[in-house]
């Protein structure tokens, strides 16, 4: 059986000043939150590893053979290999950190459907908790739902 694609970040070029919902319709640029909004330096400083680490956690969890199925969702040959960042969300609650980002790939659609042929097809939130001592972000899991 195939592989799973060669995922690649496509960027979302309209600003998003009101950091509505988006979606591939409006190309808006993700939802950001930090509560508190200092945390924003600590996802800068770790965006790309945290990304990074995001994908490749994706990438394995949709490697798996099951995803191959006629009837499963995901499907991974209804994925057309492009995701863009839909949301980004970093809180501290009990002195703890907790960070999500979710990707959202996009799926073909067939002709004659209520869709664009190719559209938002999978949301992949994965969550991570923030290491002091070792001032690194670890994986923890992973929502999923169809968008």
């Amino acid at each position: 059986m195939e592989k799973p694609l060669q995922f690649r970040q496509i960027f979302m070029p309209n600003p998003n000043p009101d950091n509505t919902y988006p979606n591939y319709r409006n190309k808006l640029q993700p939802r950001m939150e930090f509560k508190p909004t200092a945390l924003e330096q600590l996802y800068i400083k770790h965006k790309d590893k945290l990304i990074e680490t995001a994908i490749t956690e994706c990438t394995r969890y949709l490697d798996d053979e099951a995803w191959m199925e006629e009837d499963t969702f995901p499907r991974v040959q209804e994925l057309t290999g492009d995701w863009y960042l839909g949301s980004i969300y970093m809180f501290e609650r009990n002195d703890k950190i907790r960070f999500s980002v979710e990707a959202r790939f996009l799926g073909h659609y067939p002709k004659g459907c209520a869709r664009e042929e190719i559209d938002d097809y999978l949301g992949m939130q994965a969550w991570f908790d923030y290491n002091p001592a070792q001032d690194a972000f670890i994986f923890d899991c992973f929502d999923t739902d169809s968008i």
